[in-house]
């Protein structure tokens, strides 16, 4: 009934029938709020025990790569042994770029982003050291440097996790030689280890203990 007596017509929404729907809304919003929220949230799905080896293997040393690349000066990333071999910095970038290199056997393509250039070298088939040297030279900012190796390394990480397993015994050609693509992910953490111990002897040279040697 209208304040008139009369009846509403149909159809017709009232004031107070918004405000109704006001109401609810707000009532149930965070219910669809904390739905989404748990939805997002999801962990991982799970994968096998062989893959989480060749995971944990490559993101520790991702982790420990990157950790001492933000313990380093920004001072310190030219700094070379000896003429004819890679700075700190570049070295830096060398794992970044390989990473990527490795991912491109893996069906991933050319990132967006920070890693966007390097990956246009590293990442196409039939390049030249000279050209990869000189993209590796040409990225002297530290934080540039940093960018670079976070989203080079989760792309690593997203190969490993996501590669279908009817792929992983696939035989391709890397360097002239056949190697599966599960070998492949295994040799993307080896490579990288091994230019992590590159690195940490750049930075026992000059002083610089590693974050996760050092005295708690």
């Amino acid at each position: 009934m209208t304040s008139s007596g009369s009846s509403t017509p149909a159809g017709v929404i009232t004031f107070g029938m918004l405000k109704c729907g006001l109401v609810l809304a707000l009532a149930i919003a965070p219910v669809f709020l904390s739905a989404q929220q748990k939805a997002s949230s999801k962990p991982a799905p799970p994968i096998s025990p062989l893959r989480q080896d060749v995971l944990n293997g490559f993101d520790g040393a991702a982790g420990e790569a990157l950790a001492l690349a933000k313990a380093v000066a920004e001072d310190k990333y030219s700094w070379r042994p000896m003429e004819g071999v890679r700075s700190f910095g570049e070295v830096f970038v060398h794992m970044a770029g390989s990473t990527l290199l490795f991912c491109s056997y893996a069906g991933v393509k050319q990132p967006q982003g920070p890693a966007r250039d390097l990956a246009a070298v590293y990442m196409k088939r039939g390049f030249e050291l000279p050209e990869i040297f000189a993209a590796e030279a040409a990225i002297t900012d530290k934080a540039k440097i940093l960018a670079i190796m976070e989203q080079s390394f989760e792309q690593g990480r997203d190969s490993i996790r996501n590669m279908p397993a009817a792929d992983l015994e696939k035989s391709v050609q890397f360097f002239g030689r056949p190697i599966t693509m599960q070998g492949l992910l295994i040799l993307m953490g080896n490579h990288l280890h091994e230019h992590l111990g590159q690195a940490i002897a750049y930075a026992r040279v000059n002083h610089i203990v590693p974050p996760w040697s050092q005295q708690k």
